[in-house]
């Protein structure tokens, strides 16, 4: 129906609209007024509570992905970046009980690999380089689910896998060992740049691929 609707040039009757959430906020930078604005647009192909929705399905669309823009205005200029994040796009779920920590369950599929490819290959043609960042931690359920990811991704050459345990090296709000992160991927994060327009509308600036991270809930 949208379709038809844009065809025919009716498209002012279409209201726009966003799941996921926004937020803006007023600040100085060298003493000049600026505005930075966040947003996160949540994905429709695979929708679901947390717990109860994980992993991809057959066509690598993943639970919870969410692209995330940083907008800053300063001087004219406006800037924006792109991050997503998503579930581990393999077939897995977690059984939900009434435990804290219901276990994972990896599903052994015949068309793993061709999902997890499917994905990264939709990632690929939306933003260009993508690196892969894996926050999970190593040991347990998480650390199994992790070392099937890390296989998967060794297939794909040309997607950077990134393994980084966030609970190990930033537990008890360590978050200064961020920075053992960012050393990784501080050269692909500055090749991949960022968009910037100026007061008239001139691009003077693109970003020319993506980080995608993920967790286990990818909540945060």
């Amino acid at each position: 129906i949208l379709e038809e609707l844009i065809e025919n040039k009716l498209d002012g009757f279409i209201i726009p609209l966003l799941q996921g959430s926004f937020q803006a906020a007023q600040l100085k930078l060298k003493n000049s007024p600026a505005t930075i604005t966040l947003i996160s647009r949540r994905c429709t192909r695979r929708l679901g509570t947390r717990m109860w929705r994980r992993g991809a399905n057959l066509e690598g669309d993943t639970a919870n992905f969410i692209e995330t823009e940083q907008l800053l205005v300063f001087e004219g200029f406006t800037s924006s970046i792109l991050q997503v994040r998503g579930s581990i796009p393999l077939l897995w779920e977690q059984i939900v009980d009434l435990s804290y920590k219901p276990q994972l369950r990896i599903i052994n599929h015949e068309q793993t690999s061709k999902v997890v490819a499917r994905h990264f290959h939709d990632l690929l043609q939306r933003y260009g380089d993508t690196v892969a960042v894996d926050l999970t931690d190593k040991h347990g359920d998480e650390g199994q689910l992790s070392a099937v990811f890390a296989a998967e991704m060794e297939k794909l050459p040309n997607v950077r896998y990134v393994p980084f345990d966030f609970h190990q090296c930033c537990g008890n709000s360590n978050f200064d060992n961020l920075q053992i992160l960012y050393h990784q991927i501080s050269e692909d994060f500055e090749k991949q740049g960022y968009f910037l327009v100026d007061a008239e509308g001139e691009i003077l600036e693109e970003q020319k691929g993506v980080v995608r991270s993920n967790c286990i809930d990818c909540l945060d």
